[in-house]
């Protein structure tokens, strides 16, 4: 059996608001409760896909609660599910695809699970409505790191209907489902690429900010973009798009002029080997980032 098969992490009373943990399973355990339940949760699981075909949501709610939940994503301290009670990552992401048709969802979960070597498991919803994906992820250290790999998926399977974001919190409770023909393999390849949400920089509202810019704070400022693109040597894609946001929120603050910050934008990703390979692809992405970057100002103060 694979290691991340003996990946271990705990599981709660059916009350999301339980965030006193039952026990510690292993990701195997998990998998086996899904596609092997007990006869007293499937009937369970029945009452609950008629509510969902009914459209009965407080039923369906209501049925949710006799079961439990898991947290495949992390191992907590037991205190609690806040992110300060994180001990460690598990290097699964959960996936949640919802409002399916229910031939739509099972073609999708024969689809992803064949398609893409990195799904661990693919299985439907209860109300078998819905696809349900672990994937096999480097551990993370952070819990912006967890993040960016689940952008970094979302990048990836942005055409897909459905696509429920609330799982980059690595604290998201699963609850139980079943699945007897849930797919599952012990030779997953670790998807490793990183993104960035689109709206991460707020738009600044208030008055405008023009900062008194001096020689020395653009020399630093250029510096600091350097560091930041001199550290790609893989997911290009993530640190590109990060610097790039930060270049013109400088410009916002009245640093740079837009044509200057393009022009030193550009030069950094000309310079830096790893995106040589799609020049055009990397300053379009630049560029794509200009409006949200200008409309939240970041100045050295603010920057630390």
């Amino acid at each position: 059996m694979s290691d991340y098969l003996q990946t271990k992490f705990q599981y709660y009373p059916a009350s999301v608001y339980e965030t006193t943990p039952l026990g510690i399973c292993t990701l195997y355990d998990m998998l086996n409760a899904i596609k092997n339940p007990r006869k007293e949760i499937e009937v369970i699981f029945k009452e609950i896909e008629k509510a969902s075909a009914e459209k009965n949501k407080k039923r369906k709610d209501e049925l949710k609660t006799k079961l439990y939940y898991f947290n495949p994503c992390i191992l907590t301290d037991g205190l609690g599910r806040k992110y300060t009670n994180i001990v460690s990552f598990s290097g699964i992401l959960l996936v949640d695809i919802d409002n399916l048709e229910a031939d739509i969802a099972i073609s999708l979960k024969k689809y992803l699970f064949e398609t893409y070597d990195f799904v661990i498991a693919s299985f439907l919803s209860v109300s078998k409505l819905g696809v349900k994906l672990l994937i096999r992820c480097p551990i993370s250290k952070t819990v912006d790191e967890f993040k960016s790999y689940f952008y970094g998926l979302m990048v990836n399977w942005q055409w897909i209907e459905g696509m429920d974001l609330a799982p980059q919190n690595p604290s998201l409770p699963a609850y139980l489902t079943y699945d007897r023909e849930l797919l599952m393999r012990e030779d997953a390849t670790v998807f490793s690429e990183r993104g960035v949400k689109i709206d991460e920089f707020k738009e600044y509202i208030g008055d405008p900010i023009e900062v008194e810019a001096t020689e020395d704070d653009r020399i630093k400022i250029i510096s600091i973009l350097k560091r930041s693109f001199d550290k790609i040597d893989n997911s290009g894609h993530f640190i590109c798009r990060s610097g790039c946001l930060a270049g013109w929120g400088y410009c916002g603050a009245g640093y740079f002029t837009e044509d200057e910050m393009q022009e030193i934008l550009f030069e950094l990703i000309d310079d830096t080997p790893y995106l040589q390979s799609k020049l055009k692809n990397y300053k379009q992405t630049c560029l794509d980032m200009k409006r949200i970057g200008i409309s939240a100002p970041l100045t050295l103060k603010e920057n630390g």
